[in-house]
């Protein structure tokens, strides 16, 4: 469970400006900073990533799994890595710990104050957001297209999408990867998930309980979607 193993893949997007042909991305997702997952073997992962030497690096939510302190002692793990295009952050269900669907306001103050530790420490938070990478000599711009978690009732696609060039090379950023086919509507072109931990838990009892209408296929590795292209990290 606690070997990491390094997928590279190519990404092709169309109309992507020659300029970034070779651009690297290093995704990694569901760290869990928490007292089950520990420091060190953290900061071995971390610096595993900055040996290969990333243009981006994009974090595709469940930073922890724990209380505020981790907030910060993950936002100061995550300052360690090195990106010429910086190091994105999406959210996940455990950013906002078990309170996310609760309506007393405690899912989101956990949520913003990870989103505030983050960005203390210069990395880039997107929530709902959309954010342009155009390296020097570049004619046009690529697009990061960040979702906030669906479990907690915080993805919100059209805000995300709003204004969105749909002829530039789109790449969604969005942590579960159940609802994928209900996001053909925006126009993106690679999706980069996680979530799943490589495991299906809608072919057991439990997960048919938990999900018994929800699309649950996509667990690990590549998937052609429509046309389009959906990563689900491990």
């Amino acid at each position: 469970r606690r070997w990491v193993d390094i997928h590279r893949r190519p990404m092709p997007l169309k109309n992507l400006d020659p300029s970034m042909a070779g651009m690297k991305i290093v995704q990694i997702s569901d760290l869990h900073y928490s007292p089950v997952v520990w420091q060190r073997y953290l900061i071995q992962y971390l610096r595993w990533v900055n040996e290969l030497k990333p243009h981006l690096v994009v974090i595709t939510g469940d930073l922890i799994t724990g209380g505020y302190r981790f907030a910060d002692r993950v936002a100061a793990l995550l300052s360690h890595l090195k990106a010429r295009d910086g190091v994105v952050c999406t959210f996940g269900n455990h950013d906002y710990s078990i309170y996310g669907k609760r309506v007393n306001g405690e899912g989101q103050r956990r949520a913003k104050f990870l989103e505030t530790s983050l960005k203390k420490r210069g990395l880039i938070v997107l929530r709902n957001k959309a954010m342009s990478v155009k390296p020097a000599g570049a004619a046009k711009p690529l697009l990061i297209v960040g979702l906030d978690d669906e479990w907690s009732g915080n993805i919100d696609p059209k805000k995300a999408f709003a204004g969105v060039d749909p002829n530039l090379p789109i790449i969604c950023l969005n942590h579960n990867p159940a609802n994928c086919r209900e996001l053909m509507d925006f126009p993106w072109q690679w999706m980069l998930s996680g979530h799943t931990h490589g495991r299906q838990v809608a072919t057991s009892k439990f997960g048919q309980a938990l999900y018994p209408h929800r699309f649950r296929k996509y667990t690990h590795g590549y998937y052609s979607v429509n046309g389009r292209h959906l990563y689900v990290n491990r």
